[in-house]
């Protein structure tokens, strides 16, 4: 791999496919209180963006982020506040769906950032003191992407082409894709 990266297995071997109807937007609402985490350089982004979604979040988000802040320093890292220690100061609800007001306003083309990169990446984490390591982390709440990927044969490195060129560009993810494609074909089925 490029530049020394390390990549988990299970990138490599994972079938994913995001089903927001059974899962309800778990990633965007996980227990803990600390939020996704964010690189300085998106700190000003997401300050811009607050601003284009304060009518689409929810209003006692809203007030959160007024009252103490966006980011909150997390050891090494920065992370976005979560409300209740949950839920993502950026998520919005359509019905019962916790999705990122962000990502909502990028594809109805109102902004020009589609999310962090953390979690435009979900469930691969970038890891490492020098950030050289490709982790995929696995959560309960994400079963049902398990069993869609299964069951229509999507590769998480497919699931997340996009992400995974905007993160690291078309070469490593020709690279990933290689491999994956190689696991997945192998022996018919890539058992």
């Amino acid at each position: 791999m490029p530049c020394s990266l390390r990549v988990d297995h299970k990138i490599i071997s994972t079938r994913f496919a995001c089903d927001l109807a059974a899962c309800k937007g778990a990633c965007c609402t996980f227990p803990g209180g600390s939020g996704p985490p964010v690189s300085e350089e998106e700190v000003p982004i997401l300050e811009r963006a607050w601003e284009a979604v304060r009518d689409l979040i929810p209003g006692l988000h809203r007030q959160e982020g007024e009252r103490l802040g966006l980011i909150v320093p997390d050891g090494e890292d920065l992370t976005i506040r979560c409300y209740d220690q949950r839920a993502c100061l950026f998520v919005m609800y359509e019905k019962d769906v916790a999705i990122c007001s962000i990502q909502k306003l990028h594809q109805d083309g109102k902004f020009d950032w589609p999310k962090p990169l953390s979690c435009h990446l979900f469930p691969i984490r970038v890891r490492g003191r020098r950030n050289d390591q490709l982790r995929y982390e696995e959560f309960s709440e994400c079963a049902p992407a398990l069993e869609s990927g299964a069951r229509d044969d999507i590769p998480l490195v497919d699931f997340l082409e996009g992400p995974l060129k905007r993160a690291f560009g078309a070469g490593l993810f020709s690279e990933l894709k290689a491999r994956s494609d190689d696991f997945h074909h192998r022996d018919g089925d890539g058992r």
